[in-house]
């Protein structure tokens, strides 16, 4: 028989063996898990890595395409500004030549209007000083054959001051005493000065009147009216006599 001794020793054996066994497999068992867990993880922030590199691109491609449209809005409405503001002084363009070529017709074909003297136009500018304006008044003939006409002219300005009806005339306000209203001339011309309203009158009209003469006698009279506004453009014709 063996010895109780041998015996206990051996069970002893047995049991540590077991349980070193028993630890070694659960280390190679927790060992593995963990390198394959590791291993999926390292794979999972490489797949991440990547989606993220991914989006990035498509972000960076993105905002490159909307700058891009950006710019061609930008562009298209730099074209449409430029577009409209070529159109509208194009249409500027033609309303003066319209008009210049009218007044030339005038001057060079009367054959194409009405024959006669006439009162074309009473323009009015800001100056400068204040209740200041600059006018040109324009006095052509429209008669196939050009004579000399000669006369005189008589501007009023009617308006209202202090809420009452007013009128001045225009030799009373002028600033150079020496700007003459007298005129003669063939085919056209331009009387010019400036004058100055009183501040608290407000001008709504400008009536003209011309004393015609040819050849040392009196041919007539002619009357027109303009409206006061003052836009840097010809007064307008609101009346003719």
């Amino acid at each position: 028989m063996i010895p109780e001794d041998i015996r206990k020793t051996w069970s002893a054996f047995k049991f540590y063996t077991l349980l070193l066994i028993v630890i070694a497999v659960v280390a190679y068992l927790a060992f593995h898990y963990g390198n394959t867990h590791y291993t999926q993880q390292q794979q999972k922030i490489n797949t991440l890595g990547q989606t993220v590199q991914n989006l990035s691109a498509d972000n960076q491609r993105l905002t490159t395409q909307l700058n891009i449209l950006g710019v061609e809005i930008e562009v298209q409405r730099l074209a449409a500004q430029k577009s409209q503001e070529t159109i509208t002084n194009g249409l500027n363009r033609e309303a003066q030549l319209r008009q210049e070529l009218l007044f030339y017709q005038r001057v060079m074909a009367p054959e194409l209007q009405q024959e006669g003297f006439i009162i074309e136009a009473f323009e009015l500018k800001k100056s400068l000083s204040d209740n200041a304006y600059r006018f040109e008044l324009v006095l052509m003939q429209q008669e196939k054959i050009k004579n000399l006409v000669k006369g005189t002219i008589e501007v009023t300005i009617v308006g209202s001051e202090n809420g009452k009806p007013q009128q001045y005339n225009l030799a009373d306000l002028l600033t150079h005493s020496s700007v003459g209203l007298n005129f003669s001339f063939k085919y056209f011309q331009i009387l010019e000065g400036e004058l100055i309203v009183p501040k608290s009158f407000s001008p709504e009209k400008v009536q003209v009147k011309a004393q015609v003469y040819q050849f040392k006698r009196k041919r007539g009279e002619l009357e027109k009216s303009f409206d006061w506004n003052i836009d840097q453009l010809p007064l307008s014709e609101v009346s003719t006599e």
